[in-house]
């Protein structure tokens, strides 16, 4: 009846972070996971303000992010803005 609950893998965004990231496999279409992804990171950034350069930018947010969700987003079309030479709009 109850979610089963643990320790947050980061305690500054809690346990929501935690079920945003269990929740993205769900979302089927493509464009819909890019977006919710980039809120994901974004509630990191907003709970890691010192990883955020001053033009809103954040590789560690997303190697944070790529880290500890439990599945390889890359799976999911998801792509690490730095790695892949793309512009980070994670908000």
């Amino acid at each position: 009846m109850f979610i089963e609950q643990t320790k947050p893998k980061d305690y500054d965004c809690g346990y929501n972070l935690d079920l945003m990231m269990k929740a993205l496999p769900r979302i089927n279409s493509l464009a819909e996971r890019e977006a919710y992804s980039k809120r994901i990171v974004g509630l990191i950034k907003q709970s890691h303000p010192n990883w955020v350069d001053s033009d809103g930018k954040s590789e560690l947010a997303w190697d944070f992010f790529y880290k500890y969700a439990p599945y390889d987003p890359n799976d999911y079309g998801i792509k690490h803005p730095f790695i892949h030479g793309l512009e980070d709009d994670a908000r």
